[in-house]
């Protein structure tokens, strides 16, 4: 019975946390900072939630002017998997790299 209430609170909470990163995202693409770059490694993190997959994605980042590898994490539509090699625009803020949207 508790191992219920508490499974149920675990999926409300990445659903709300979800919703989160989705409203970020939205706003990111209005005013993050884009660029083309290419997938490296991505991995699937977690089951899907509201019709997204949570990944981390490994991605040559510019930042401060200089190129860096570095694993983002982002929720990406259940139909626009990428794989490693496909070519993506990265819109994030500066100085905040967990709020990062990936768009083909």
């Amino acid at each position: 019975m508790i191992s219920n209430w508490i499974n149920i609170l675990k999926k409300r909470f990445r659903q709300a946390k979800a919703r989160r990163q989705l409203r970020m995202q939205e706003l990111l693409k209005k005013t993050g900072i884009g660029f083309r770059t290419e997938v490296l490694d991505i991995k699937q993190e977690g089951d899907p939630l509201l019709d997204y997959v949570p990944c981390s994605i490994l991605a040559n980042l510019r930042i401060r002017g200089k190129i860096v590898c570095c694993r983002v994490h982002t929720l990406l539509k259940g139909e626009n998997l990428l794989r490693k090699g496909d070519p993506v625009l990265i819109r994030y803020r500066p100085g905040h790299l967990s709020q990062v949207l990936v768009n083909r």
